[in-house]
């Protein structure tokens, strides 16, 4: 054996070089496989419900020793079907769970305001940086969906100016350093990451893909520009971005697939089978069924029609994303993973399973320690101009959605044991769930899907988004309540 390599068994070397010799050579029209029956077979596999053992054996895979929640949570069959379980006790105000997204994006309307890794959404620049982006943006107009413009005044315009273009330091920032930006490494204009490993990693996962390209690079060459992701992306921007978190979560079943097969010699099934685990058991409503009727949408035919255009508006997005070039190898090799029956599902999985994404603002920490210096120091007459001119802007956070392995298993109860709860050493876009009581060993975890101070009209009713009217106890107690007021009422 050559020093260094693990030594092949002459048999097994002679037996891949036939099998690779098989595969380069040309196929007779006899063996040629058939593009329908491939996509049948990949839409039958994708469509499979998971059986009790597939949860099993995934969920012990993902609460592996060392991965986030071992020891402290597990998957277990509830009374709603699958639900999230304490392995252990837990005080009340105790982290029960911090997990980072499955896949996660940044809303666009918050990319004016935000400017966040694109891989782990810290924020990332300077407090200069995103400060002249969020009042400089504003002012043009641009940004991607973002609030309503500002009017500066003449200080903070030429602070904001004075920081974009000659570097221009505020007093006091040093105190909050961020990451420096990593420009996107397939030449992107859209994404900026924290550091090369975050470049790398969504490069590998969906970006390569994804990249919308344009990128004016600082020595002045501008990557290829790709008019058929961008026309994706843009669609989304118009109508609903939900579908850009749903292409991140195909592209990465495709590329995952892709690297097993290489990697293992299994077949494309097999390898198809193994990237769409995550997915697979994950509950997967048809997005235009799962959504609840609009209240200004009548029963009957007005409803089917606002069906039937969500379903167009699908068809649409997945028309835009086939048509791109560098989503044509997937296309080919995985047709059942890009068909409407798929899409619609995945995008039906993230309008019933995604978690608010919400990472704190620097800008907002700055702002608050400039105002305990004195009004009438130097420091706060460059600073208050550019707060005014701010105004309820410098608190925005990063805003965005994301799809969670674990967190994504909880059920709803508007009196719950566990609430998403996040402090200031928490700087990107994992989940932290924090006991909100103590919890004992067993137990399941529950969270409330939707705001729990509403009255129990107002949360039903929202939570019919998620496909169900809640019956908890809570809910059950304050309806019979409202019942028993109602015929009180009556009597008198």
């Amino acid at each position: 054996a050559l020093r260094g390599r693990a030594s092949i068994p002459p048999r097994r070397r002679r037996l891949r070089r036939r099998v690779l010799a098989r595969r380069a050579g040309p196929m007779s029209d006899d063996e040629a496989p058939d593009p329908a029956a491939i996509e049948a077979a990949q839409l039958a596999l994708l469509l499979a419900p998971p059986s009790e053992a597939d949860e099993i054996a995934h969920y012990a895979s993902v609460l592996a020793p060392g991965a986030p929640g071992h020891g402290d949570v597990t998957v277990k069959r509830v009374k709603h079907g699958k639900g999230l379980v304490a392995a252990r006790a837990f005080r009340e105000g105790e982290r029960v769970l911090v997990e980072p997204p499955l896949v996660g994006m940044q809303h666009e309307r918050n990319r004016a305001d935000a400017i966040v890794c694109g891989g782990c959404f810290r924020f990332v620049g300077s407090i200069e940086h995103q400060i002249a982006r969020r009042l400089l943006e504003s002012t043009s107009g641009g940004g991607g969906g973002g609030e309503e413009n500002v009017e500066l005044n003449a200080s903070a315009l030429a602070t904001a100016r004075g920081m974009t273009r000659d570097g221009l330091k505020l007093p006091g920032s040093d105190a909050f350093p961020l990451p420096e930006i990593q420009a996107c490494l397939t030449g992107c204009s859209r994404e900026v990451y924290c550091g090369f490993e975050c470049a790398s990693t969504s490069m590998q996962s969906h970006e390569m893909f994804l990249c919308v390209g344009g990128h004016c690079a600082d020595d002045g060459e501008i990557a290829e520009d790709r008019p058929d992701a961008r026309a994706f992306v843009e669609h989304a921007r118009e109508t609903n971005d939900i579908f850009i978190l749903a292409a991140k979560a195909l592209v990465k079943v495709a590329a995952d697939a892709g690297k097993l097969e290489g990697l293992s010699g299994d077949g494309e099934s097999d390898a198809l089978a193994a990237a769409w685990a995550p997915f697979r058991v994950a509950h997967k409503p048809v997005w235009w069924d799962a959504v609840a009727r609009p209240e200004d949408v009548a029963v009957g035919d007005e409803e089917t029609a606002f069906r039937e255009s969500m379903r167009e508006i699908a068809t649409e997005s997945l028309r835009l994303l086939r048509a791109s070039s560098t989503f044509l190898r997937f296309v080919k090799a995985y047709p059942g993973l890009f068909h409407i029956d798929v899409y619609s599902r995945i995008i039906g999985m993230f309008e019933t399973n995604n978690l608010e994404i919400a990472v704190a603002s620097p800008v907002e920490d700055y702002f608050l320690a400039m105002d305990e210096l004195p009004p009438e120091g130097p420091e706060r007459a460059i600073t208050d101009p550019l707060l005014d001119a701010l105004d309820t802007k410098y608190c925005v956070p990063c805003e965005g959605t994301g799809f969670f392995a674990l967190q994504s298993c909880m059920n709803n109860d508007c009196d719950p044991n566990v609430t998403p709860l996040k402090d200031d050493g928490d700087i990107d876009g994992k989940c932290v769930l924090v006991a909100k009581r103590a919890i004992a060993a067993g137990e399941e975890l529950t969270m409330c899907y939707v705001d729990e101070g509403m009255d129990v009209r107002a949360r039903r009713a929202e939570l019919m988004d998620y496909g169900f009217e809640c019956g908890c106890a809570r809910c059950e107690r304050e309806a019979a309540g409202l019942g028993q007021a109602r015929r009180g009422s009556k009597m008198k």
